[in-house]
C-alpha cells in the first residue's frame, strides 16, 4: 500500500503560504523562548530545591526564576496560539493526522498543562509556609512539561513521517508515539538542554538586573546563572550534532554544503552557539545573549528547512491554493497588533508596581 495516499487534501490558504511560513518562524521563535524559560526554570528550580537546605527564596540562585514561572506559563500558553495557527493554516492536513495517532496522549495536555500551572503557583505560595507542599508542586509542574514536550516532538515527528502512518492500521486506539524514528530521542534532549540553557541565560538576565541595582551577591548569581547556560548549551550542542548526524544521508547533506540556504543557516547557528558558550564562560552577558538570540532564530529556520525535506515528494507549500481573503488577514493584522500591545502594557504595569512595591 502507498503510504502517500493516506495524506488528506489541504485546505486553501487566505494569503500566500510564505508569509505564513515567516509568521510561523517568528512566533514560534518567542513562543520557544518562553516555554524553555518555564521548563528549564522548574528543572533549575527542583535541582537547587533538592540540593539546598536552605529554604529562603531570596537567598538561592533559583530565586530569580521560581516567582516568574507563572507568568511565563501564561504567556508561553498564550503565545504559543499563533504559531501553532499558523501551522495549522499551511500544514493543518498533516498535523490533524498525526495528531490523531497520539490523540490519547494528545488531549491530555490540556488538562495536565492546568495542573503545571497550578504546580508553579502552589510552589510560589507555600514556598514559605509548606516546603514539602511546594516541592511536591515543582515536581508535578516539571514531570509535567517533560511529557508535553515529549508528546509535541512525537507529534511533529510523526507530522512529517506519512510512511509511519501505517501503524494506525494495528493501533486505533490513538496512542502511537513514534519510537521508530532514530532522531525522536536526541531531538527531545536538545529541546530539554536548550530550555536549561535559555533559562540559565534568563536568571543572567535578572540578576544582572539586580546586580546594578546594588543587590548583594548578584554578581556572583549572574556568573552562576551563565555558567549553568554554557555547560546547558555544550550538551545541546552535543545533542545537535548527534540529530543531525543521525538524519537521512541526503538531509544531511544539504547542510554540510549541498544546500547554500541550509548550509549558511547552520553554520550561523552552530557558529553562534559556540560563541554563546565562550562569551558565558567568559562571564561576558550581552554578547551572549546576542548569539543566543541569533542561535534561536537559525534553529528555528533549520526547522522549517528539514520539514520540508522530510515532506518532499509528498508535500511541498506551492502546491497549497490560495483563496485571497486580504480584508481578513489585515483585520486579523490589527487584532494581532492590539493583542501584543496589550499584553506589552499589562507586563509594564505589573513592572512598575512590583518596583514601587520593593522601593
Amino acid at each position: 500500500m502507498d503510504l502517500t495516499s493516506l495524506i488528506p487534501s489541504a485546505d486553501t490558504i487566505p494569503a500566500p503560504a510564505w508569509l505564513f511560513l515567516a509568521l510561523n518562524i517568528l512566533f514560534f521563535t518567542i513562543h520557544i523562548l518562553l516555554i524553555n524559560v518555564i521548563l528549564g526554570g522548574s528543572l533549575i528550580t527542583l535541582v537547587s530545591r533538592l540540593k539546598s537546605k536552605d529554604d529562603t527564596l531570596d537567598s538561592r540562585l533559583h530565586g530569580s526564576i521560581a516567582g516568574k514561572l507563572p507568568t511565563a506559563f501564561a504567556l508561553g500558553v498564550n503565545m504559543g496560539v499563533a504559531p501553532l495557527l499558523f501551522l495549522q493554516v499551511i500544514y493543518g492536513h498533516l498535523f490533524y493526522a498525526s495528531s490523531v495517532l497520539l490523540a490519547v496522549y494528545w488531549i491530555l495536555i490540556i488538562p495536565l498543562i492546568i495542573l503545571a500551572y497550578y504546580g508553579a503557583y502552589i510552589h510560589i505560595r507555600k514556598y514559605d509556609s509548606s516546603a514539602m507542599l511546594s516541592k511536591i508542586a515543582i515536581w508535578i509542574s516539571a514531570l509535567i512539561l517533560l511529557y508535553i514536550g515529549f508528546v509535541f516532538v512525537n507529534n511533529l515527528s510523526l507530522m512529517t513521517q506519512p510512511d509511519r502512518w501505517g501503524a494506525y492500521f494495528e493501533n486505533r486506539d490513538g496512542t502511537i508515539l513514534n519510537w521508530g524514528d532514530p532522531t525522536l530521542i536526541p531531538r527531545y534532549l536538545h529541546f530539554v538542554a536548550a530550555s536549561v540553557a535559555v533559562a540559565g541565560l534568563f536568571m543572567a538576565v535578572i540578576w544582572t538586573s539586580r546586580q546594578k541595582k546594588g543587590a548583594e551577591g548578584a554578581e556572583a548569581k549572574s556568573k552562576s546563572s551563565l555558567l549553568i547556560f554554557g555547560y546547558a548549551t555544550i550538551v545541546q550542542i552535543v545533542a545537535g550534532l548527534w540529530y543531525l548526524m543521525i538524519i537521512p544521508r541526503e538531509f544531511m547533506l544539504n547542510f554540510m554544503g549541498g544546500n547554500l540556504p541550509a548550509t549558511i543557516v547552520f553554520m550561523l547557528g552552530f557558529l553562534a552557539a559556540i560563541g554563546a558558550v565562550a562569551t558565558a564562560f567568559a562571564n561576558k552577558f550581552r554578547p551572549t545573549l546576542s548569539m543566543l538570540l541569533v542561535t534561536i532564530l537559525a534553529m528555528a529556520i533549520m526547522r522549517s528547512q528539514l520539514r520540508a525535506m522530510y515532506l518532499d515528494g509528498k508535500f511541498s507549500l506551492s502546491s497549497l491554493e490560495m483563496t485571497p481573503q486580504y480584508s481578513v488577514m489585515i483585520l486579523f493584522f490589527i487584532v494581532l497588533a492590539i493583542g501584543l500591545y496589550a499584553v506589552w502594557y499589562m507586563l509594564k504595569v505589573a513592572f512598575i508596581k512590583k518596583e514601587g512595591r520593593a522601593a
